[in-house]
């Protein structure tokens, strides 16, 4: 908002270097109470900070949206397109928002109880199968829990460099398995 105030609005020039505009970064230790600073971040009417973890390493950003989703749920704007949590495509797949609670996988294909200790979303379990941060069209395979194997793969929005947002889910076939072995 700083850049179109001094290019748009105040008519300023275009050609002045961003250092001109920027304002000072806000850096947070990764154990600061998200309470906290919540209310640092309104009193300085900042809206981002910069996550540094205990090697003084950026862990990354947080916003002041961030803190508040967490607090009150997912908050949508005029921008924002709702998705459904879960969207069936048929044959036994789906595509479901990476946000979706494990649990709920599991409930989608007959399990009375599903969780991973390490993860409680579709899209920390593929991280976690992946071994990184998906990016879209990544994809790998995760066993449940009665031995059926489900393929997840990472989806964006076009536009969207690097957020995922939804993942397909396709159970793998026995058959499938047996022909990438040969």
């Amino acid at each position: 908002k700083d850049l179109v105030r001094k290019t748009h609005i105040n008519r300023e020039s275009e050609a002045d270097p961003v250092s001109t505009a920027m304002r000072p970064a806000a850096f947070v230790p990764d154990t600061k109470n998200a309470g906290d600073l919540l209310r640092e971040m309104q009193q300085d009417r900042s809206h981002v900070a910069v996550v540094i973890d205990e090697y003084g390493g950026t862990a990354g950003i947080v916003t002041i949206e961030d803190i508040l989703e967490e607090i009150v749920g997912e908050i949508t704007d005029e921008y924002d397109r709702e998705l459904p949590p879960v969207q069936e495509l048929g044959h036994g797949c789906y595509r479901v928002t990476a946000r979706l609670d494990i649990g709920d996988l599991g409930d989608l294909f007959g399990l009375d109880e599903y969780d991973d200790e390490d993860v409680e979303t579709v899209g920390g379990l593929l991280a976690k199968a992946l071994g990184r941060v998906p990016i879209a069209g990544a994809s790998a395979a995760v066993e449940l829990p009665d031995g059926r194997r489900l393929r997840l793969t990472a989806e964006s929005p076009a536009g969207r460099r690097n957020k995922i947002v939804t993942v397909l889910v396709e159970p793998e076939h026995q058959e499938s398995e047996e022909k990438e072995a040969e």
